[in-house]
């Protein structure tokens, strides 16, 4: 969770004629506030830094604001929890955008900071369409947004009548009770996986026995915790902490790890671990887990190999 925008919540939801929407007189602002990032790297391949866009036969992966990721594959163009940037962030701000001629998206739930429908309608256009698990289609304005519903573990193959990417949604959980996945993208004989804001959850090693190892694992770290509207803080983190990050990398095989999900937080009402991105490099070099801290608009190369 985070601190995207004024728009409510839920702002994508249909409108409702029952009195039971949910948080109906609470914004994103009050509900998500969290974001930033910590200047620190730890030493990994040359093969995976970049500083600006590589060769089109790599698999090239930019960080946008906070959770989101822009995969670039062929010609196409595939954004996971991609939101425009949050004005009162202190990281320096991204546009998503993209010059490849097709565009597709993800989605892990529909909080407001992973989902943004207004920036999704702008970076789709006529062609491109959202992918989301079943159970989040009553979170989404269909009359709005094209969107492709998918079951846990099915393989997505984008475009659809090809194969720049094939896509996977798997078991998350989220500690605000709204539905959500994680996302396995492979490309170029490359292997992501992209956890949202999940919770600590047991199917971590079930998904890292079926689907790993990856080479780059993008996992939330400042374990949330939020007093707001109709939550009450028990002390118990909504989202992984440092140390539970640790962990989903080893479950996982993760040949790298990109943390998300982490910086400002705003007392009382979102809580979240102190200097949690410090906090996730120094466990990181203790495990001997290879991790980089990735600011907004920052790239890494992944480049082809062999299926």
């Amino acid at each position: 969770m985070g601190r995207m925008s004024r728009a409510s919540l839920l702002a994508s939801r249909p409108p409702a004629s029952r009195s039971d929407q949910p948080w109906p007189s609470l914004t994103r602002r009050d509900i998500f506030k969290a974001a930033g990032t910590v200047a620190a790297t730890l030493v990994m391949p040359d093969s995976l830094r970049a500083a600006t866009p590589p060769d089109l036969s790599s698999l090239v992966v930019q960080r946008l604001n906070w959770t989101g990721i822009r995969l670039e594959m062929g010609d196409s163009a595939l954004f996971i929890d991609a939101t425009a940037a949050d004005p009162d962030s202190p990281e320096v701000p991204v546009t998503p955008s993209t010059t490849r001629p097709r565009s597709y998206a993800l989605v892990t739930h529909a909080h407001g900071d992973h989902f943004d429908p207004a920036l999704l309608r702008t970076l789709l256009g006529e062609r491109g369409y959202l992918v989301c698990h079943r159970d989040s289609v009553p979170y989404i304005d269909l009359r709005t947004i094209r969107v492709s519903p998918v079951d846990l573990w099915e393989p997505v193959f984008i475009p659809r009548g090809g194969s720049d990417f094939v896509a996977f949604a798997v078991p998350a959980a989220d500690g605000w009770g709204l539905p959500q996945v994680s996302w396995i993208v492979e490309a170029a004989g490359r292997r992501i996986i992209h956890c949202g804001d999940t919770m600590w959850h047991g199917r971590l090693a079930d998904i890292g026995i079926a689907y790993g190892p990856f080479d780059v694992a993008f996992l939330p770290i400042n374990g949330a915790r939020q007093t707001v509207g109709r939550f009450a803080d028990h002390g118990i983190p909504g989202v992984m902490t440092p140390e539970q990050a640790i962990a989903a990398a080893q479950s996982l095989r993760a040949n790298l790890v990109v943390p998300l999900h982490y910086g400002n937080p705003t007392p009382p009402t979102y809580l979240e671990v102190a200097n949690a991105g410090q906090a996730f490099l120094d466990l990181s070099r203790q495990h001997q887990i290879p991790a980089r801290l990735l600011g907004p608009g920052e790239f890494l190369s992944l480049p082809a190999t062999p299926k």
